[in-house]
């Protein structure tokens, strides 16, 4: 029987999430040493990987089994376990036994909603409008708002603003956003994806100079700029859930869905 051969360009998104696997490790390594904004910056790359292996996988047409269980163990691994630890270094360990049982409930609410993601993804009906929407927050924007403290506190100045950054970086202040985070995770709040961004074609150069803006600030400007991107998401929940409920009135009204209408026209 001859043996099948798969082509290497096939690999290149499983490639990309080892490359994930690998920032999220490292990330760990840094705060161990006490190198927290590194930490941060390997979390931040395996975000990065995290979107690019799914859209390579589209792209290249090579979804397969073995790539969606890798990228489900890279998620738990560097937005779950990753995170936790850092944050658990960085700060709540001040805080005894409680900054540790916060660091556990954040990883096993990452690891119960990739669970979950994993089974909704096989049982959804691929037409289904309201499917575009994640069901609460995604375990790789959880990653980021968990060390949006420590981003906080990269940009102020020790001595100046000692107050603040006490309070920012305190264990229980901080162990109780971690349960926030983790809470909103395991939630059934509808959340926007990446699936429900189409842009109009008169609008492709203004996004992808809006794009070209954002690489600008996270290579010149990183913390304020990584600061702006989680304080929008935030602000974007609400939108998200409101957004969702018109949709889901409309579809039980059995009108069209409007996100189905050519932006053009």
């Amino acid at each position: 029987m001859k043996s099948k051969k798969l082509s290497l360009y096939k690999m290149i998104p499983n490639m990309i999430t080892l490359t994930a696997i690998a920032a999220g490790m490292t990330s760990v390594k840094f705060a161990i040493v006490g190198k927290w904004e590194e930490a941060v910056i390997a979390i931040v790359v395996a975000a990065f990987m995290d979107a690019f292996d799914g859209a390579a996988a589209r792209l290249l047409k090579a979804q397969s089994k073995l790539g969606a269980e890798l990228d489900s163990l890279s998620d738990f691994i560097c937005f779950g376990v990753a995170p936790a630890i850092v944050v658990f270094l960085w700060s709540t360990h001040d805080a005894g036994r409680s900054g540790w049982i916060t660091s556990l409930i954040f990883a096993m609410a990452v690891a119960l909603r990739l669970a979950r993601f994993n089974i909704s993804k096989d049982e959804e009906k691929p037409d289904d409008p309201l499917a575009k929407y994640f069901t609460g927050v995604p375990s790789p924007a959880g990653a980021g708002l968990a060390v949006l403290p420590m981003i906080v506190s990269f940009q102020l100045d020790p001595v100046a603003e000692a107050d603040f950054l006490h309070y920012v970086s305190q264990p229980q202040i901080v162990g109780i956003w971690l349960l926030v985070l983790g809470a909103m995770m395991v939630s059934h709040i509808p959340t926007f994806s990446s699936k429900q961004i189409r842009v109009p074609q008169k609008m492709s150069v203004p996004a992808l100079a809006l794009f070209g803006i954002m690489i600008a600030g996270l290579i010149n400007e990183t913390w304020p700029t990584l600061t702006l991107m989680g304080v929008a998401y935030l602000l974007a929940m609400p939108w998200s859930v409101v957004h969702y409920n018109k949709k889901k009135a409309s579809l039980a009204q059995g009108l069209k869905d409007p996100d189905d209408l050519d932006p053009d026209d």
